[in-house]
């Protein structure tokens, strides 16, 4: 039997020149991310390109990500939150708790709500008993909640069977073609919970189905047109280093597929190998209420690589900032210990 060529349309690039010219005079919108520091390395902020932002676990990467999704839903941009691992509810809490610290940092009289305040129950050793907050405490936060994320934010969960790369396209699709011209953005949290497709067989393995779903989000990113943020997980090997292009290696050809490779890190936590500094930078974070956070850029096509942004992360309250980095270990030799009665000096590397 004759093999049939494939149907590939073979031209000369002088055919190319009439719509490389309308491609380049379109103005393609950039979606900002409500970060400006990230906003700025990110050329403008997020295209139609696969994002993958590789993070330690309890580390807030799911609370930063979706900060960033809300404030492009407060932005008038569909969202579509793909949470795999947590609920709706969770979420919703989370983000209420952030508008309380966000009313106490702007000087005006609210009160602060932790998740937990608002989440579980609380023993009050008065009375001995257990007592859950009243909705009414913290209804003024639910409602500035939806007014300001409800029309535009969709977090979409898993459920108990989960979803598969092919369901979570097919969702996204659906959604873009109700409105050609509606902006969508789909954060999927995260890679390595995404369900293998039962009617493949070759996704039998965790390496194969990543592949997949890494293959498939990227078409869905480039060919449909929307961007996809990811996070992933990394291996246990990579713990306690600071994550390079090489703590993706674990998780198939993410290193390869991701457009763009960001890095999650805890400073002097995720990036220290020394027990007694990591220990010692968990205890300083929770006496001052916040941590010092770094995301970095790994890898980024036709663009800079290597630039990196500083934020606090208050995760009592789910709440981040921009900082200047002036904190980040690499541009100090000594880094304070607890109660600030001894120092680690890193040019000589011990205890002083």
């Amino acid at each position: 039997m004759e093999k049939r060529s494939p149907s590939i349309d073979v031209k000369p690039m002088k055919n190319y020149k009439s719509n490389f010219e309308a491609h380049c005079k379109e103005h393609r919108q950039r979606i900002s991310t409500g970060v400006l520091a990230l906003d700025k390395i990110l050329n403008g902020g997020l295209a139609n390109e696969l994002y993958i932002m590789g993070a330690e676990t309890s580390t807030g990467k799911s609370a930063f990500m979706m900060s960033i999704a809300q404030n492009i839903a407060e932005s008038g941009i569909d969202v579509l939150y793909f949470a795999l691992e947590m609920g709706r509810e969770e979420f919703v809490i989370r983000g209420m708790s952030a508008i309380s610290f966000e009313h106490h940092r702007n000087n005006e009289i609210e009160q602060q709500m932790t998740t937990s305040d608002i989440l579980y129950w609380t023993y009050d050793e008065t009375a001995q008993k257990f007592s859950k907050t009243p909705y009414s405490v913290y209804e003024r936060y639910a409602d500035e909640y939806f007014q300001r994320f409800g029309e535009h934010l969709y977090i979409i969960e898993g459920g108990t069977l989960g979803l598969a790369v092919k369901e979570i396209a097919e969702i996204a699709i659906s959604h873009k073609k109700q409105d050609h011209d509606r902006l969508v953005v789909v954060f999927i949290d995260y890679l390595q919970i995404i369900k293998a497709d039962p009617t493949d067989r070759a996704q039998s393995d965790r390496k194969t189905k990543t592949d997949v779903a890494v293959t498939t989000l990227k078409t869905l990113a480039a060919q449909v047109g929307m961007p996809v943020v990811v996070i992933s997980s990394i291996g246990r090997s990579n713990y306690n280093g600071r994550i390079s292009t090489s703590s993706f290696k674990e998780s198939g050809d993410t290193e390869y597929t991701g457009g763009v490779l960001l890095g999650w890190n805890w400073s002097g936590v995720t990036d220290q190998d020394n027990k007694l500094l990591r220990e010692s930078e968990k205890k300083a974070c929770k006496e001052r209420g916040f941590r010092q956070m770094t995301l970095d850029i790994l890898k980024y096509r036709n663009s800079e690589r290597d630039n990196s942004v500083h934020l606090k992360y208050y995760p009592a309250y789910n709440f981040f900032e921009e900082d200047d980095g002036s904190w980040s270990v690499k541009n100090e030799s000594q880094v304070p210990l607890s109660e600030g009665k001894k120092t680690y000096d890193f040019t000589k590397k011990k205890l002083s």
